[in-house]
């Protein structure tokens, strides 16, 4: 008997005649309530569908960049002649592909409805772009018939329309496998959601230089994690794995993308 109808309807300031099947809520001066739309809301919505849809184990591996690192600082005059911002994700898209084309049914969907699993014979590779707004995973469209410098420039198109709000229906429509990066607050290693239907994404972290045995010697190298989330109903955990391991052969012997072996 201490807190009254009357009470709450005054703390909420909702009319007395307001129906009682309404939820009064106390606002305190303290808190700030945000309401979830837009595209927040859909973040919302899909995440939640993927975790409770898909059956998430995550693989990491360690990687040594240290050639691709080499590399990109060798392309960085030509990028400039070109007027190319040459970041490592169109190196990152390319070893995807690659390893994509080595195991097929990491390229694919899940129609939960009709209960089929759909593999996909082309690679729309979506890219996870942090925006003021929320997570927006923007497609470079047909990536494994695009060159470096062409993937260089869809990348950052794509990132500087997410963040100006200018993206199409077709920027952020048909993606067959994710990357997601959190650059340099990367941190060692995550569990990336997958990107609902998607059967897997990949997460890249920042790279740093840390002492490693080679030859049994310690020495410096460019090291960076790759943290894989797979639907466990679709990809056994040897297939995540050895996928995986082929990106990683990729990205550690960067002239393999180049050499028309992928």
């Amino acid at each position: 008997g201490r807190i009254t109808e009357d009470d709450v309807r005054r703390a909420a300031h909702t009319p007395a005649e307001t129906p009682k099947a309404s939820v009064a809520v106390a606002v305190r001066p303290d808190e700030e309530r945000i309401p979830i739309h837009g595209l927040r809301r859909r973040i919302f919505e899909k995440m939640a569908k993927s975790n409770v849809t898909a059956a998430h184990f995550t693989y990491v591996e360690e990687v040594d960049m240290t050639q691709l690192v080499h590399l990109r600082d060798q392309l960085k005059e030509t990028a400039d002649w070109k007027s190319v911002r040459l970041t490592f994700l169109p190196f990152f898209i390319k070893a995807v592909v690659a390893g994509l084309k080595e195991f097929p049914p990491l390229n694919a969907s899940v129609d939960d409805e009709r209960g089929e699993i759909v593999v996909k014979r082309y690679y729309h590779i979506g890219i996870a772009t942090a925006t003021e707004e929320g997570l927006t995973v923007t497609v470079v469209h047909e990536a494994d018939g695009k060159d470096l410098w062409y993937l260089a420039k869809e990348v950052e198109r794509l990132s500087n329309a997410a963040r100006e709000k200018r993206l199409t229906l077709e920027d952020v429509q048909g993606s067959t496998f994710t990357i997601t990066s959190l650059g340099r607050e990367g941190g060692m290693f995550a569990t990336p959601i997958i990107n609902w239907p998607e059967v897997g994404i990949l997460g890249i972290h920042k790279i740093e230089k840390r002492p490693v045995v080679r030859n049994d010697q310690i020495v410096i190298r460019d090291m960076m994690y790759l943290s894989c989330s797979f639907d466990h109903r679709v990809v056994d955990g040897h297939v995540g794995a050895a996928f995986v391991q082929a990106v990683h052969n990729f990205l550690e012997h960067p002239a393999l993308l180049f050499v028309g072996l992928e």
